[in-house]
Parts: C-alpha cells; sequence; structure tokens
C-alpha cells in the first residue's frame, strides 16, 4: 500500500498542516487520518474503492515557488514528461473554492494498468497549491464528475 501512495505523489512537496488545504471528498471516500500511512510529504488523502486493487484517490499539498503559475505549470508538464511512457496536457482552468486552478492530466501506464492524474495547481503567496485526483484510465468515466467536483471543492484556509 505505501508503494501506492508513493508512487501516487509526483511533485515534490512541503508538508502543509492538513487543516489548511480542503476538499470534499466524493461519497463514501476515506480520509486517512493515521500520518504514518501517509508518504512524507502528502498532508491528506482521501480513497475510494474501486474495481481492483488500484483504489481510486484524491491528495493535497504544497510547494514552495517563485516562479509565476504559467511556468510553474510548464515546469510541472515537463517533469511529467520526463518520466517513462507519460503523458501530460494542460487542460486549462477549473474555479474552485480557492480561486481558478490550472489543470493538468497525466497518463501513464503501472503495474495496475493505465493510471489517470488530474491535478489542479493554484500558485499565490510563492505557494503551489496542488490537488491531485488518481484513479485507473478505464475507471476515469465513471469516476470524473466526482473528481471534478472535489477539485471544485478546493479550499485553502490562511
Amino acid at each position: 500500500m505505501r508503494l501506492f501512495f508513493c508512487f501516487m505523489f509526483l511533485l515534490c512537496a512541503t508538508a502543509v498542516h492538513a487543516d489548511t488545504l480542503s476538499v470534499v471528498p466524493p461519497k463514501g471516500w476515506e480520509r486517512i487520518r493515521d500520518p504514518e500511512q501517509l508518504p512524507q510529504k502528502v498532508s491528506v488523502i482521501y480513497i475510494g474503492s474501486g474495481k481492483s486493487p488500484f483504489s481510486p484517490s484524491i491528495n493535497l499539498a504544497t510547494e514552495e515557488t517563485t516562479l509565476p503559475v504559467n511556468e510553474y505549470m510548464t515546469l510541472a508538464k515537463s517533469y511529467h514528461i520526463a518520466q517513462a511512457n507519460t503523458h501530460c496536457k494542460q487542460l486549462g482552468t477549473i474555479d474552485t473554492n480557492a480561486g481558478k486552478a490550472n489543470l493538468l492530466q497525466i497518463d501513464r501506464p503501472t503495474q495496475w494498468g493505465p493510471v489517470r492524474f488530474i491535478q489542479g495547481v493554484i500558485v499565490q503567496d510563492e505557494k503551489a497549491f496542488v490537488v491531485t485526483a488518481t484513479c485507473l484510465q478505464e475507471e476515469f468515466a465513471s469516476l470524473s464528475a466526482q473528481i471534478f467536483k472535489s477539485i471544485q471543492s478546493f479550499t485553502i484556509s490562511q
């Protein structure tokens, strides 16, 4: 299970207090509350139930940056594309409770099958706030409405 969580988190992010970032997860998804169960740099994670051993999830993180959002997104896209067999594209923006988030779609093969990551990124006050939703590509059509609704609920409390 730890490998799954480590794999999910692709950006190098610094830990942020869990109460600072929040989303409303899809109904029935469980929050992992034990910090020992989280990868070192993930502040919040919700796990859903999937149709395979790979469970869909949503995690929240932050990263220090002095880059403007466009440069940050270009750097993030370059990072993902540098991973073997990974495809990444910008999807535009989405309105969230925290403001306008830039979206990335990342697709890559895994031992569980092809996985899709949707990342919403907001850059403000020299920090990048990232919400990442992950699921098998074959489950994306059935989960996409819930995933985007959760991303729209993204809140930053400072």
